[in-house]
């Protein structure tokens, strides 16, 4: 009875372990599709900060005072191209640690990824105005 007993606990400690691994690499999986969003994104985001930079250059060569808003779309710009740069420079896909403890940086990780790709994508909309004119 006591084989039985401790059969059945590995096999079930044997389907969690496999299951963790499966979802980790499942999260990795979506981490590197969403990444591979954000980086179309952040491509969009540094074109339009060239396409701005052009025009305050412009704007300042015709005296024209009216260039506070642009400048804080740039920055926006540049704050979430920063934003984007930290997130690839400090994620780290061979993280070491228990399974739970991956699992759960994995996780908090795809959320990074996610908020980053929304502010990419707020900075080139508060862009949009500028690039019409």
């Amino acid at each position: 009875m006591k084989k039985i007993k401790y059969l059945t606990l590995v096999i079930i400690i044997t389907f969690n372990a496999c299951q963790q691994a499966d979802n980790e690499l499942a999260i990795k999986k979506t981490i590197d599709d969403l990444h591979n969003e954000a980086m179309v994104v952040n491509e969009k985001a540094v074109k339009t900060t060239f396409k701005l930079d052009s025009l305050l250059k412009d704007k300042r060569e015709q005296n024209n005072a009216d260039t506070i808003e642009l400048k804080k779309s740039i920055h926006q710009l540049n704050l979430a191209d920063d934003k984007m740069m930290d997130w690839m420079h400090n994620f780290q896909l061979d993280f070491k640690g228990t399974k739970t403890e991956a699992l759960k940086y994995f996780e908090g990780q795809l959320d990074s990824v996610k908020q980053v790709q929304i502010q990419l994508e707020k900075a080139i909309e508060q862009a949009k105005p500028f690039i019409k004119q």
